[in-house]
């Protein structure tokens, strides 16, 4: 005979496994029936038009794991630039794509039409910031017509600032005391320009007396953090989730592992126990 501690590893357990196997069993149904109707549109496609394109099978591990990830978000931005060209958020995706491919023209063009909607707005500064950087390890590679195109508009938002003066007054600018999101992109850029200043950085990145802390604002900190955007800091990593436990005690974001294995099995045990006579009653 197994103890009642033993016996409760054992049916945690037991569950797990089950638990798993059922997800199993259910994702192999869905892609089952992806893939039926996927055939069936297929035929009816070559029934109707066989001159119509072949439609790709939509197998959704693949569709999770594009090969050209880059190609896809471009694919998803274009409707985004045409539809919700007056949000800010639509330029400030391109730039991200775009910086990630090296396409300075590109680059330019996101930037512009985000400042024209918000020239204050945090993360277009620190875009700005990234390409004032990328100009300046690849201005000298580029065809001088371009070049010269890039230098000219950039100027009237730069304003003959360096990459160190533009992260330094981004720091000091009053919408970074007072957004956590701010501060996060200002500490970034400070740490990235700034190396001998990266105890403030962090320091910026990791404060809590933000006005609009949130649980969110602090999974964003800890993920830069533990991305290496600060360098190595695997102290200061533990002290702020400390730090942000103590600030959301019911935050599961910030509960150490141990703890949340234990909630996971309480929540396996309750959902597999039996309903008792008054819980019947109730649902009677």
């Amino acid at each position: 005979n197994l103890a009642p501690s033993e016996l409760k590893k054992l049916r945690n357990k037991q569950r797990k496994a089950k638990r798993k196997a059922e997800q199993e069993s259910a994702l192999q149904a869905q892609v089952q029936v992806k893939r039926e109707q996927h055939h069936k549109a297929r035929q009816q496609q070559e029934q109707g038009d066989p001159e119509a394109p072949q439609l790709d099978e939509l197998i959704p591990d693949k569709l999770a794991r594009a090969e050209d990830p880059l190609e896809q978000a471009l694919k998803f931005l274009q409707p985004l630039r045409t539809l919700a060209a007056d949000r800010i958020d639509t330029h400030l995706m391109a730039f991200e794509i775009y910086f990630r491919k090296d396409k300075p023209l590109l680059m330019l063009q996101s930037i512009k039409r985000a400042h024209r909607l918000d020239a204050a707005h945090h993360h277009l500064h620190d875009c700005l910031l990234r390409f004032q950087g990328w100009l300046d390890d690849n201005l000298a590679s580029l065809n001088p017509a371009v070049a010269a195109v890039i230098t000219k508009e950039i100027e009237p938002m730069v304003r003959g600032r360096s990459t160190v003066e533009m992260a330094e007054q981004f720091v000091s600018l009053p919408g970074t005391a007072v957004c956590q999101a701010a501060a996060l992109s200002a500490a970034r850029a400070l740490r990235r320009h700034r190396p001998p200043r990266a105890d403030q950085a962090l320091q910026l990145a990791t404060s809590l007396d933000y006005p609009d802390l949130s649980i969110q604002g602090c999974v964003d900190v800890l993920d830069s953090l533990r991305d290496g955007d600060f360098g190595p800091c695997e102290k200061e990593i533990e002290q702020y989730i400390e730090a942000c436990r103590k600030k959301f005690p019911y935050a599961i974001a910030f509960k150490p592992a141990s703890e949340l294995s234990e909630l996971a099995d309480d929540r396996a045990a309750a959902d597999d126990a039996p309903l008792q006579p008054k819980e019947i009653a109730v649902n009677n």
